[in-house]
């Protein structure tokens, strides 16, 4: 479910508008693989508490706008 939401995330929040439909799939790929590997504190915070409180999509939003800069 944790994953469902970041995704879902980042669609509602135009991080996939400039990306071409080919390239959605990869790009969630590769976002999912870095909150998994490096900021998994982010996923089990949403997973724990069913909810993206503030903090939370505070920290995401900076995770997802890093990655969105260097997604090629």
């Amino acid at each position: 479910m944790e994953e469902q939401v970041v995704v879902i995330y980042a669609g509602v929040n135009g991080y996939l508008d400039p990306i071409p439909v080919d390239r959605v799939r990869p790009f969630e790929h590769g976002l999912l693989s870095l909150l998994r590997t490096q900021h998994a504190d982010i996923l089990d915070a949403i997973r724990e508490t069913r909810d993206l409180d503030d903090a939370t999509a505070g920290k995401l939003k900076a995770v997802v706008d890093q990655y969105a800069r260097t997604f090629a």
